[in-house]
């Protein structure tokens, strides 16, 4: 097999993990996965392309992997694949509703979620059954939608008592269709509901895990109303956490956390004690990401043993000449200059020091696609060792850069489009000076804002745009001061 076909061959999965049917074979674990798994933490953040939805999908695929999760049933809270549920049964939702409705509204879901995985395989329910069935709480539709619309479509209210109690109601409707134009109102007691099911799990011995994620597809804008309505989540999770046996697991953006909780929120300390640290990766673990994906195609493999290169027991040093194999050593040549890794690494962070799994796949797919096309114009491959070289990788640097900012900055913040143009056909540092010329009188908030989104980095006063978005908006190196 020569190069070109080798390289047409080989598979590296798709930079998207909902979309990456090979993913769990080749899934890294890392200590935020022992974390989550060991049942210390309950909400994981990270940005996008970190790894959240990654993690979710090989624990669903290969939850037998974790003796941890002996016990445990993985309920799936959201469509991992298409246009998630809660965006469109949302639409439905009045702005007006308030955050109290949501917060219930979350709950009546989540027992909709766990119900028939409870019911259906234990007993002991019965009791508890009626209960919710008189109250009208359980949809009668399978699907995720379905169980949606049925939680979020009662009107509950709250009546504020004189003594300081609340009185909380749920608006039904009679089932007899002689009284089809009447309501009654019933008293829903939530911590009665969490309480009998956490019990019985208790007692089967037996755990119940609802896994939340893709929040931000599902709530893509930064309206007020997907901030309540994700605000509320968190206090209906918080409401659930004291049970032992029955928990919410919650992946979600980390910027998102923090636009939810900052202007304040009710005893934040219970849900930041059950937060992990933002997924952050480093070298190593994305050399090891990398290697394992190369190593899942036979083809490489193969080309490996023609090499006589071992592929099993990989350590550090064995990646790195597997690595070396696949891609030119170095993309600069020169010994102050990183290795290919490294460089690609320092061309995929971006202002806030992130880099992540998403990004290199991508970029290195790319890199792949650009060689094939290069090779094929010249009708033939290289002699060289590698099957990459420098040109390809900056190629598809300079693809990945141009695709991040449209994708991302002014997918995610639209509103700083017209303050990140501002920087195009100029030099990547600028001083206080330099922004004042270039974003006027607010400079200050507007440069925060940009330092916030990572489309800029701060440091000792200065400013400088992270090679990232460079291509993407012809920066050159250098000062504008």
């Amino acid at each position: 097999m020569d190069k070109i076909e080798l390289l047409e061959k080989i598979n590296l999965g798709n930079s998207v993990a909902e979309y990456d049917k090979n993913l769990a074979n080749y899934f890294i674990d890392t200590n935020y996965v022992e974390e989550l798994v060991s049942d210390k933490y309950d909400i994981v953040k990270g940005v996008k392309g970190a790894g959240k939805t990654a993690m979710l999908v090989a624990l669903l695929e290969k939850q037998t992997n974790y003796k941890q999760l002996e016990n445990v049933k993985l309920v799936q809270a959201i469509n991992l694949k298409g246009d998630p549920d809660f965006k469109r049964a949302f639409n439905d939702v009045s702005d007006e509703i308030n955050e109290q409705n949501l917060i219930d509204s979350w709950k009546i879901y989540i027992v909709n979620l766990i119900w028939k995985n409870i019911n259906d395989t234990h007993y002991g329910f019965e009791e508890l059954e009626k209960y919710l069935k008189d109250h009208n709480l359980i949809s009668n539709t399978p699907s995720l939608l379905g169980k949606i619309l049925h939680a979020f479509n009662p009107k509950l209210s709250n009546t504020f008592n004189t003594d300081g109690t609340i009185t909380q109601s749920l608006e039904l409707t009679k089932q007899d269709t002689k009284y089809q134009d009447q309501s009654i109102h019933s008293i829903i007691d939530f911590n009665y509901i969490f309480s009998q099911i956490d019990k019985i799990l208790i007692e089967k011995d037996f755990r119940v895990w609802v896994m939340m994620d893709r929040l931000d597809d599902a709530f893509p804008d930064k309206t007020q109303k997907s901030i309540k309505a994700l605000k509320s989540l968190l206090y209906a999770y918080k409401d659930i956490s004291v049970y032992e046996n029955l928990k919410i697991k919650i992946l979600i953006r980390d910027d998102i956390y923090i636009n939810i909780t900052e202007k304040g929120f009710t005893s934040l300390t219970h849900v930041a004690s059950k937060a992990l640290n933002p997924i952050k990766w480093d070298k190593n673990k994305l050399a090891q990401l990398l290697v394992e994906r190369l190593l899942f195609n036979e083809e490489f493999k193969e080309y490996l043993r023609d090499k006589e290169i071992t592929y099993t027991d990989l350590n550090e040093e064995r990646r790195n000449i597997i690595l070396e194999v696949f891609f030119r050593k170095q993309v600069d040549t020169g010994k102050k200059n990183p290795d290919t890794l490294g460089w690609i690494i320092n061309h995929i962070t971006d202002g806030q020091s992130i880099f992540t799994p998403r990004d290199l796949v991508n970029l290195i797919d790319k890199a792949r696609q650009s060689q094939i096309v290069e090779w094929k114009l010249n009708n033939k491959s290289s002699d060289a060792d590698y099957l990459i070289g420098a040109t390809a990788i900056r190629n598809a640097y300079k693809e990945l850069s141009r695709e991040k900012l449209e994708t991302q900055l002014y997918a995610e913040y639209p509103d700083l489009r017209k303050y990140i143009e501002k920087f195009k056909d100029s030099k990547a540092e600028h001083n206080e000076e330099s922004l004042k010329m270039l974003l006027g009188k607010r400079w200050k908030s507007n440069i925060k804002k940009l330092v916030e989104c990572g489309f800029i980095e701060e440091k000792n006063n200065t400013w400088k745009v992270p090679f990232l978005y460079r291509e993407g908006l012809n920066i050159s190196q250098g000062k504008v001061y």
